[in-house]
């Protein structure tokens, strides 16, 4: 039997439960534009944005008119604030405070205090036991230990005298030396420079939530002013599409037996040690005989 029309009316109509929660995301994602719109009001948007009500109907959420004006009460889909916070540019806590308004499981953050210690533990007790090069690393590609191998490998000091700041995977990789050494090879250089794009187009990837947070910005400018062609490779990486394979990873290291630096090709297995993708384990495993002959000798 066909139900009249006003009964289905009735029926689509949202609870006032329903419209209580609509009501309250709705003032979570107008508390943020307004913020939003405040952070830019002296300087301006980079993009030109102006984060208005028309544009984020225009640019994201047609229907977000609608919701203004209460033409609509229904909660939208978990993508659909996703991709409102991303035009908004929130931080992770300003992203979950949208979710949450509208009932949906928040993100959740990386491992911090008393349980990012404890991981650690485990990933150092992972990487002791690797018979290979090894650093265990956190989501900020910050590199918290190394063992004796990697160091070896790369010729580094113990991390203990390395200034704070330069223990990041992003200054291993960019080091003066090793650049000078690719650049004595078109191919090598190539490789080299896949590399590059490959491990910033991964902690972009993996950070994605976070790039709107202070730490992620402040850690990109230090690394653009301290890091030569950091900026260049950077910028570069924003445009090239995402590759979805690891290239394999050009090292430059010493035979001990002759003393000669090669470039040796090495792939990394990324070895998580709880639910969460980091702290991480690291380690480098030998592709072609070079590589071979070369950890043979070390």
């Amino acid at each position: 039997m066909q139900l009249p029309l006003s009964a289905i009316k009735e029926e689509s109509a949202p609870s006032k439960e329903q419209a209580h929660v609509f009501h309250q995301l709705l003032a979570a994602i107008e508390a943020v534009r307004y913020k939003r719109q405040e952070d830019y009001r002296e300087k301006g948007h980079p993009q030109l944005k102006r984060f208005t009500q028309q544009e984020l109907n225009d640019e994201v959420c047609p229907t977000y008119k609608n919701w203004l004006i209460g033409r609509t009460q229904r909660v939208p889909s978990r993508s659909l604030l996703m991709a409102i916070a991303d035009y908004l540019e929130c931080s992770l806590s300003e992203r979950n405070t949208i979710l949450l308004a509208a009932q949906y499981v928040p993100e959740q953050p990386a491992w911090e205090g008393g349980a990012l210690r404890q991981a650690l533990e485990q990933a150092q007790q992972v990487m002791q036991a690797l018979p290979y090069p090894a650093i265990m690393v956190t989501h900020k590609f910050r590199v918290e230990a190394a063992n004796e191998s990697f160091l070896r490998l790369l010729e580094l000091p113990s991390l203990d005298m390395l200034p704070q700041h330069q223990r990041m995977m992003f200054h291993f990789l960019l080091r003066s030396d090793i650049r000078m050494h690719s650049m004595r090879d078109t191919e090598v250089y190539a490789m080299w420079q896949q590399h590059v794009m490959y491990t910033l187009q991964h902690f972009k990837e993996d950070n994605r939530l976070y790039q709107y947070d202070a730490w992620y910005q402040q850690l990109v400018k230090q690394c653009c002013d301290e890091i030569v062609d950091f900026q260049k490779y950077w910028e570069k990486s924003q445009e090239a599409t995402r590759q979805e394979v690891a290239p394999t990873k050009i090292v430059f290291a010493r035979m001990a037996s002759t003393g000669e630096v090669l470039p040796i090709r090495v792939r990394h297995m990324h070895i998580s040690v709880t639910s969460k993708t980091y702290p991480a384990v690291s380690a480098l495993f030998p592709v072609d005989e070079a590589a071979q002959a070369v950890f043979a000798s070390r």
